[in-house]
């Protein structure tokens, strides 16, 4: 499955290098009007090329030819199991890592991240979520 939101602007929000976790989050459409967030978790990142503002955006996983592409191109593992594309209006970027997963709903600025991983399994019925396979 494809992930795609392109009338939304992502924010590269946070890296964790010791757990070597990715996070985006979207908290308005590209007119900058408040809209239910969305945040995009990307666990066992290895390699990223990400721009930290995305306007508008859509996640797939990558062809074989473009995975080659990649590895040659970045000197990377070429690993077509684990190879992401970024796609955003201007720009484009790659991650090698675990599957991302995304999750929306109706939130506060300061609210808690929707990955909150100490909260029960699966989100309330406000939450919708998926993955990109």
């Amino acid at each position: 499955m494809t992930f795609a939101e392109p009338e939304r602007l992502f924010k590269l929000w946070s890296y964790t290098v010791s757990h070597k976790t990715l996070l985006l989050r979207s908290d308005t459409d590209l007119k900058l009007a408040p809209a239910p967030r969305i945040e995009i978790y990307v666990g066992h990142v290895d390699t990223m090329l990400v721009h930290s503002l995305l306007y508008g955006l859509e996640i797939r996983k990558a062809t074989e030819r473009e995975t080659d592409e990649i590895a040659e191109r970045h000197q990377v593992e070429n690993d077509p199991t684990a190879t992401y594309l970024f796609t955003s209006r201007d720009k484009k970027g790659f991650l090698i890592s675990g599957r991302p997963s995304w999750r929306k709903a109706v939130r506060e600025i300061d609210d808690p991240t929707l990955f909150d991983f100490s909260q029960p399994w699966p989100p309330g019925p406000d939450v919708t979520w998926g993955d990109v396979d």
